[in-house]
């Protein structure tokens, strides 16, 4: 599959190289065209004309609402080099710098959420018409949204592969992340102290100290700390888009940007999405 490199200015982003350890994916609540992503981001300044280095490494074109033209159709554009990095995040965490310089960061062209209006036709949050046959109902409200534009067959297929490729390339393992949580939890109860600590571990999660637990077998505050957040953790399929300790912590794998903040929306539980994440 083709990588196309529309290159933002090197002022546009960080040109220190870095490990990666996750890829995290988002839409860009906004057109068809990968292209034109890109140059956003290029324009883009704070209020005191400073370039702001917002952007992923890579976007994917879509399908438009306006006309159905599918030339950007699951096109993937490369913004900048894959182990250089951007902001994208957007946390108020202390290692929010961390977060984005270990991310593989993925867009994919789309509006998101719609709203239905009195005589059932859909419109995007800048009041565009979307045709029917490209929205889903997902049946129920995901934060605060039933119906959204759908994610293309053939931007789901570029997502796979982008996934696919570069978790081989940084040893990344897209089994964690979000793909772990769509597994039931795993029931801690009776574990001995020290069998939880190994346990926590081998699912990343860390003390209140940042850390990994000592495998000691004492019962204190960072095994507690960790044992909480690991309870906390919505999984299924719908929960493993939900807000996540792990996430913020820095862990490993595939992820959301909902994953990192409760008031985003990309991406959103979409049945085709999840089942290719599945089938990794």
């Amino acid at each position: 599959m083709e990588i196309k490199k529309i290159h933002l200015p090197e002022d546009e982003y960080y040109t220190t190289k870095t490990d990666k350890k996750t890829i995290i994916l988002h839409h860009t609540a906004g057109g068809h065209r990968a292209d034109w992503t890109v140059s956003s981001w290029d324009r883009d300044k704070s209020k005191g004309g400073k370039t702001l280095r917002v952007a992923t490494q890579f976007v994917i074109g879509g399908k438009s609402i306006r006309d159905g033209n599918t030339d950007w159709d699951g096109v993937i554009v490369e913004a900048l080099p894959v182990e250089m990095w951007a902001h994208h995040l957007g946390t108020k965490n202390s290692n929010n710098v961390q977060l984005n310089k270990q991310a593989i960061g993925i867009e994919i062209c789309n509006y998101g959420p719609l709203t239905k209006s009195a005589n059932g036709q859909y419109f995007t949050y800048v009041n565009s018409l979307v045709p029917e046959e490209d929205v889903v109902d997902l049946g129920k409200n995901f934060r605060g949204y039933r119906y959204f534009q759908k994610y293309t067959e053939k931007q789901i297929e570029s997502v796979k592969f982008l996934i696919e490729k570069y978790s081989k390339e940084y040893n990344i393992d897209f089994k964690k992340g979000m793909l772990e949580l769509f597994e039931k939890k795993t029931k801690t109860e009776g574990m001995s102290t020290l069998e939880l600590q190994k346990f926590l571990n081998s699912k990343g999660y860390l003390g209140v100290n940042g850390k990994p637990l000592v495998e000691d077998g004492v019962d204190g505050k960072n095994t507690k700390y960790a044992l909480r957040n690991y309870s906390d953790t919505k999984r299924g399929e719908w929960g493993s888009f939900e807000y996540n300790t792990l996430a913020n912590d820095g862990g490993e794998g595939i992820w959301s940007h909902t994953n990192y903040r409760k008031d985003k929306i990309d991406i959103y539980p979409y049945p085709p999405l999840i089942e290719m994440l599945k089938s990794l």
